[in-house]
């Protein structure tokens, strides 16, 4: 008895200690562990179908250790893991989480490799599961800007990272952390346009080389502003387009005197993406966009969204879209 108490006044003591991401984590690490042989399991605590979203599943064996269901509506059967991101997956949830949690943070895939116990390939494909994933977790909750809203893009150099430079690029190859052959900006470079509201939300994405035009401003902002917001940007005519595409007044900071009239914000997080991308010694063009969702989202306050991420990626859901390894060099992306 002496023994239980101390281990249950240690659990406590431990659980106390934790922040509410942490303990949002451990429980949602406790639904995909298996119950015992699954009779214990009540109906409410049974995983409901991912396929389909039904709750009349029975218990089905197992499966790799993990607790199998037969979903009673569409005939489908499942594991805890099925619809999330580690499905098809070696590593269980603990692995992914400290995974997510590293590439927030901008931890290298070294780091990964010698922390979690990964071979350099498996952390590169997790890396770009979880990017993916991130894309289509804003394609199904897009940001919306409004209030005060600063608009601006930044220039980053072209890189063919892990593939022998086309001739079409017309320039030889670049050591890390050579500069552009050419003064200014050139077709060497890649333009990431940002929005970011002050306080608020961020929108990153690339849609070309050059700067922005009316069009490829439109195709990244529309819908994504919220009537009556002040925007903010440095003089560019083609942010103009901004005004047709909500109820908004665009204000050219340039040469106004008010403290108020600023890019700081924008700034700040072009700062942000910089310091990424060299640390990273560079990005493959063709997986900026995949970055840029990532820099989205680790801009501000990491610790609260891991809970948010966690729930979205590693729950089962009938909508989630699962990438498979294949899907890396070929879904969705950049063509400048």
């Amino acid at each position: 008895m002496v023994i239980n108490m101390l281990n249950r006044q240690t659990v406590v003591e431990y659980l106390r200690s934790l922040s509410q991401d942490e303990i949002a984590g451990l429980l949602l690490a406790a639904n995909v562990i298996p119950h015992g042989d699954g009779a214990e399991q009540t109906t409410s605590e049974r995983i409901p179908c991912p396929h389909c979203g039904s709750h009349n599943i029975n218990l089905y064996g197992f499966k790799c250790g993990k607790q199998r269901y037969l979903c009673k509506s569409c005939g489908k059967t499942y594991v805890p893991t099925t619809g999330t991101i580690l499905s098809m997956s070696h590593f269980g949830m603990d692995v992914w989480q400290d995974f997510l949690r590293q590439t927030l943070e901008g931890d290298s895939l070294s780091y990964a490799e010698k922390t979690l116990g990964l071979t350099h390939q498996t952390a590169f494909n997790m890396r770009h599961k979880l990017l993916m994933a991130l894309e289509d977790f804003f394609g199904e909750s897009p940001v919306v800007l409004g209030d005060v809203t600063e608009f601006d893009e930044t220039f980053v150099l072209d890189s063919y990272k892990g593939k022998p430079i086309p001739e079409t690029a017309g320039r030889p190859s670049r050591r890390h952390g050579a500069k552009a052959q050419k003064r200014g900006i050139s077709n060497e470079y890649v333009c990431i346009c940002t929005g970011v509201q002050r306080k608020g939300e961020v929108i990153i994405h690339t849609e070309n080389r050059a700067k922005p035009s009316c069009e490829e401003l439109q195709a990244i902002f529309e819908e994504h502003i919220q009537s009556g917001t002040l925007a903010l940007t440095d003089g560019l005519r083609s942010y103009s387009v901004l005004e047709t595409l909500a109820d908004c007044k665009v204000e050219d900071v340039n040469g106004q005197k008010s403290g108020f009239y600023n890019l700081n914000t924008v700034n700040n997080l072009h700062s942000f993406i910089k310091g990424r991308y060299i640390f990273y010694r560079g990005v493959a063009t063709k997986y900026l966009n995949r970055y840029n969702a990532l820099f989205q989202i680790a801009y501000r306050s990491i610790e609260s969204k891991i809970a948010l991420l966690v729930e979205k990626l590693f729950r089962p859901r009938c909508t989630i879209n699962i990438h498979t390894v294949k899907d890396i060099a070929t879904h969705n992306l950049l063509a400048v």
